[in-house]
């Protein structure tokens, strides 16, 4: 690589909305990003000791992720070890940085999260480290069944008192072809799962 090319230098940032102030984070370095300034170390939450990869959420589970700082070793244990900093929002990002070595100008936002747990650790080396479990934050608000989703709190809200929604599940029963139906107590006709009659043979064949 000559001197007269072309150098790209990414910089990697967080926003960790702490209760008592943002918390803004860089992966090294100074930077200003929407006009506020990100530094690599924190006066109580340290720097970034370890970021985890994103684990991509299938089915019905969510986005996570792990973010791991190394606090100041001057601040006290109950100034970063609180559980008040669950729930609080974490929003990282990746820049270019702009011929001026501080500025970024665009960045792609690479996740939204909310803090799910909070653990202490301590390194090899005896070093304190705070170990932030975090989950997507949009995902966050369906676990938590908060707004008009289809759930039992809502559903209460409408018809108070009905419990009906209590025997919804998502389980589901099979049957194999040709079967007749489970017949309830008492009752004629088919129910259940099925609905098919004795002696009808299956529409496919091997």
């Amino acid at each position: 690589m000559s001197a007269t090319d072309v150098a790209i230098t990414l910089a990697c940032f967080l926003k960790f909305e702490a209760p008592d102030g943002n918390v803004l984070l860089s992966d090294g370095g100074m930077l200003e990003y929407d006009s506020e300034e990100y530094t690599a170390y924190d006066d109580v939450f340290g720097s970034v000791y370890e970021p985890e990869a994103i684990e991509a959420a299938f089915g019905d589970l969510a986005e996570d992720s792990t973010l791991i700082l190394a606090p100041n070793p001057d601040a006290t244990l109950t100034d970063w070890y609180r559980t008040d900093l669950e729930n609080c929002r974490v929003r990282v990002w990746m820049g270019e940085v702009d011929s001026d070595g501080y500025t970024v100008s665009t960045a792609e936002q690479l996740g939204d999260y909310t803090v799910d747990t909070i653990e202490r650790r301590q390194s090899a080396s005896g070093q304190d480290l705070l170990v932030l479990g975090l989950i997507a934050r949009t995902e966050k608000l369906f676990l938590k069944r908060e707004g008009n989703v289809c759930s039992e709190r809502f559903h209460k809200t409408v018809f108070s008192g009905e419990d009906g929604f209590n025997n919804c599940t998502d389980l589901r029963g099979y049957v194999a072809w040709g079967t007749e139906s489970p017949r309830a107590a008492g009752a004629g006709g088919g129910g259940g799962f099925g609905g098919i009659d004795r002696g009808i043979a299956p529409r496919f064949r091997a």
